[in-house]
């Protein structure tokens, strides 16, 4: 149990303390004070940070306690003082599953570097050090993700005034990553439309016509929806950066039918079927509640799609799982130009288009002499 309670704690500042106490279950976070720190603290050898019914609500309090602790004047001398600040004062401002994933780089960051070593002291070959032990242990894409937090940081302690040569930046590059190439046809399309639920009958033709990410689909609302087309709002990667409009898909065009049409009323068809309780997103459960919460996770959805392509597998032809996000690529690779690709995924230029999306093997006229 005491190893046990020590791994728990590893992930928390140096000196915090998980508990769990009361016939209740209460859990709470308790921070055991320096000697020559406690006249900050009242005296007090322990302090209890924050409490609640599960972990997550206790280390939530306690991380909002100990930032009204740390003045903005304050320079982090230790490293666990700068992951601190950074994870009581950074995080909290980025977007929910950019705080996710920081927190989770960070719960593997303060695993294995030394909270007690000054900022000072830390040299860049710490930094490769650690990038190749996550990516030989892990995987690449953690080691790079780390590697963007870490390197975040850094700059962060040179704002907050700590004199200091950053040791990453334009130093330790990323591992580089092959884009994935996964190119679904449309047989194997086939098959899994054979298969597949209610839901995804009418939500893959929308997905293929549109090209947009599965959370833009799922946030459609039905006031995105006029008699003339369909509005998507701008990515929310893109908010905020250059590029990336917002875009208008129309019914008819040149006064052809673009088809759209037909796939938005198929829809309106299983939602008539299927919704017991009226909601204002477009896809949404049985009982009105939206497919994408708040943070972007989509796990109902996600759980039909995997049933789906077991399903795919184990009834159909098909050989090979493929993923949603693959469906986006074979709609950039399918159109005829990169520019509408483009246009479709909303991004401002071909460059991510044809070297992440534009997945079909093109066909080259060999040489005849």
């Amino acid at each position: 149990m005491a190893n046990e309670r020590l791994k728990t704690n590893k992930k928390y500042p140096e000196n915090w303390r998980l508990r769990k106490r009361g016939k209740k279950g209460e859990f709470a976070i308790w921070y055991r004070v320096a000697k020559s720190a406690r006249h900050l603290w009242g005296n007090k050898t322990e302090v209890k940070l924050g409490s609640g019914k599960t972990p997550q609500i206790a280390e939530k309090k306690a991380f909002e306690f100990w930032a009204l602790k740390i003045t903005g004047s304050e320079k982090p001398y230790t490293l666990g003082a700068l992951f601190t600040r950074y994870q009581t004062q950074v995080i909290p401002k980025k977007a929910k599953q950019t705080q996710k994933s920081n927190l989770q780089s960070m719960n593997r960051l303060r695993s294995v570097f030394d909270p007690n070593q000054p900022v000072v002291d830390f040299k860049s070959h710490q930094v490769f050090q650690y990038r190749d032990y996550v990516h030989h242990n892990l995987s690449a894409k953690r080691a790079n993700l780390d590697l963007e937090v870490l390197s975040h940081m850094f700059s962060k302690a040179i704002e907050w005034g700590c004199e200091i040569r950053h040791p990453s930046k334009s130093i330790v590059g990323k591992i580089p990553i092959d884009d994935r190439d996964r190119y679904v046809t449309d047989d194997e399309l086939d098959c899994l439309l054979e298969v597949c639920n209610a839901l995804l009958k009418v939500y893959i033709p929308l997905k293929m016509a549109t090209g947009k990410d599965k959370s833009m689909l799922l946030r459609i609302k039905l006031s995105d929806i006029t008699k003339d087309g369909l509005h998507f709002l701008k990515r929310e990667k893109t908010k905020g950066k250059k590029g990336g409009k917002a875009s208008f898909l129309p019914f008819e065009f040149e006064g052809q039918s673009t088809g759209l049409k037909e796939i938005i009323d198929d829809i309106m068809i299983w939602r008539t079927r299927w919704l017991k309780v009226q909601c204002f997103y477009l896809f949404a459960s049985s009982t009105g509640q939206p497919l994408v919460n708040e943070d972007g996770e989509t796990s109902n959805f996600d759980s039909q799609w995997q049933r789906a392509m077991t399903k795919a597998i184990n009834k159909t032809d098909l050989a090979e799982k493929f993923q949603e996000r693959d469906l986006r690529a074979k709609t950039a690779s399918d159109v005829e130009s990169a520019e509408h690709a483009a246009k479709l995924l909303q991004h401002h230029s071909t460059a991510t288009t044809n070297r992440v999306y534009r997945r079909k093997p093109e066909i080259v006229i060999p040489f005849q002499r």
